[in-house]
C-alpha cells in the first residue's frame, strides 16, 4: 500500500476508499482457441498494478497514472470511448459497465501504479479493468460474486472498447493463486487451479522490443479465417457444435486455402494440448508438458504463423539448454498475439544466467535489446 497510497494523498488530498492490487499474467496455452471454446492456460505472475480510488463530492472522475506521470478529468456525460484517452478508455469501459448493470457510480478519483511490463503482452490493460472493477465492486456493488464481475467486465471489453472478450486474461488475474497455474474453460466461463511446481527451474519471460503495429489485425485475421473456414463445415449436419471437436479429416469435405485449413488444424490441436499440458502436470511429468509446449510454438510458428524470427531465435536459444536423456521440464514458446511481445522459457535455474548472456547477439543481429524478467506463479487479484 505504502508504493501508491500517499501519492492518492498528495493528489487529492484524501485517503483512498479502496485499493486493489492485481497481477500481470501470460499464457502458457491456448490463448488463441477462445472463439472456439477451447480452454487457456495461463499464469499470473509478481509484477503487479495497483489502483487506489476515493469518492468526490460531484459526478466528474480524475485519473492520474503515476507509472505515465499523465492525469485524465472526464465529466460522467464523457465516459464512451475517445482514441485520445488511450489507457483511461480501460477504467472509463468498467464504469459504463457498473452503470449498465444497474449499480449508481458517482464521482471518483483514481490513482494508478503499473510495474507490469508495458507494452510486452503481459496483461496490463485488463489488470486495470480488473482493478478498476474491484474497486467499484467495494464501493457501489459489495455482494456482487467474482462471477458476476466477470460479466460485468466481458460487457465492458465487447460493448465499449469494441474488442474480445479476454475471459482469460479476468479470471487469471480473479482467481489466480500463488504457485499454481488457470485453466480457463471458456465454454462453462470456469477457472481451474494446478500447482505448478518450480524447483530448481526458473521462468524467465523475454521482451523482443519489436514494435507491433499490425499484431492486433493480423490475428484477427486469422481467427477469422478459422470461424469463416468452420462455417463452411458445419454445414454438414452430423460436424459437432464444438469447433475444438472437430477433426482433421472433417476439413477435407471443404475447399479452403491451404493456409486457412492449416490454422484451423493448430485451433484443433491447441485445444487438445490444454488438457494434455494440465494430465502431464498433475502426473509430475515434466517432459511431457515440454514437448507439448515446444510442439506449440511450432504450431504457432508454421501453422497459425504468428511468430517471427526474432521469437523463434529466442526460443532457440533456450531450447539449447535441453540435454538427450534428461527429463527435465525445458520449454519455450511465445506468449500472446506474436509478431513482436515476449516468449517464456522453463529453464534449470543453473542455466538462466547463460540464457541471458545469450541475449547479447539478439542486440547485434536485430537491433532490438532484449529485456528479460524471471518470474514466479503469483495470487490473484485483491481488495487490500
Amino acid at each position: 500500500m505504502q508504493k501508491i497510497v500517499p501519492f492518492h494523498i498528495d493528489e487529492y488530498g484524501d485517503e483512498p476508499e479502496a485499493v486493489a492490487i492485481v497481477p500481470g499474467r501470460f499464457h502458457l496455452l491456448g490463448e488463441h482457441t477462445w472463439f472456439a471454446q477451447g480452454n487457456t492456460l495461463s499464469m499470473a505472475i509478481n509484477h503487479y498494478l495497483y489502483l487506489c480510488v476515493s469518492k468526490r463530492t460531484d459526478s466528474n472522475f480524475r485519473l492520474f497514472s503515476l507509472s505515465l506521470k499523465e492525469r485524465k478529468k472526464i465529466s460522467a456525460s464523457n465516459l464512451r470511448y475517445r482514441k485520445e484517452d488511450r489507457w483511461a478508455n480501460s477504467v472509463k469501459a468498467v464504469i459504463l459497465s457498473f452503470i449498465d448493470s444497474g449499480y449508481p457510480v458517482t464521482g471518483l478519483n483514481f490513482t494508478i501504479l503499473s510495474e507490469i511490463p508495458a507494452d510486452a503482452g503481459l496483461g496490463t490493460p485488463n489488470a486495470l479493468k480488473v482493478a478498476t472493477a474491484l474497486a467499484l465492486r467495494k464501493l457501489f456493488a459489495s455482494k456482487l460474486s467474482k462471477e458476476a464481475l466477470l460479466d460485468i467486465l466481458e460487457h465492458a471489453n465487447v460493448q465499449h472498447l469494441k474488442t474480445y472478450p479476454h475471459r482469460a486474461d479476468i479470471l487469471c488475474a480473479l482467481f489466480a493463486k500463488r504457485g499454481h497455474c488457470v485453466r480457463t474453460d471458456h465454454r462453462k466461463k470456469t477457472a481451474d487451479l494446478y500447482p505448478f511446481p518450480l524447483e530448481g527451474k526458473t521462468i524467465i519471460l523475454t521482451d523482443s522490443r519489436i514494435p507491433r503495429l499490425l499484431a492486433r489485425e493480423e490475428l484477427g485475421n486469422r481467427l477469422q479465417q478459422c470461424i469463416e473456414a468452420y462455417e463452411l463445415v458445419k454445414k454438414n449436419p452430423d460436424i459437432p457444435k464444438n469447433m475444438t471437436k472437430l477433426t482433421e479429416t472433417m476439413l477435407d469435405e471443404v475447399e479452403i486455402p491451404e493456409s486457412v485449413r492449416r490454422r484451423v488444424i493448430y485451433i484443433i490441436r491447441e485445444s487438445l494440448s490444454v488438457d494434455d499440458a494440465v494430465d502431464a502436470l498433475q502426473k509430475g511429468d515434466d517432459l511431457v508438458f515440454s514437448r507439448i509446449v515446444n510442439r506449440s510454438h511450432e504450431g504457432l510458428r508454421d501453422r497459425f504463423e504468428i511468430s517471427c524470427p526474432e521469437l523463434d531465435w529466442l526460443v532457440k536459444r533456450a531450447l539449447e539448454f535441453v540435454e538427450q536423456e534428461s527429463s527435465d521440464m525445458i520449454c519455450s514458446r511465445l506468449t500472446g498475439r506474436g509478431f513482436g511481445g515476449c516468449t517464456y522459457s522453463i529453464l534449470k535455474t543453473e542455466d538462466v544466467e547463460t540464457y541471458i548472456e545469450k541475449l547479447n547477439d539478439y542486440e547485434r543481429i536485430f537491433g532490438f535489446k532484449p529485456l528479460y524478467y524471471r518470474v514466479k506463479p503469483s495470487g490473484g487479484a485483491r481488495i487490500i
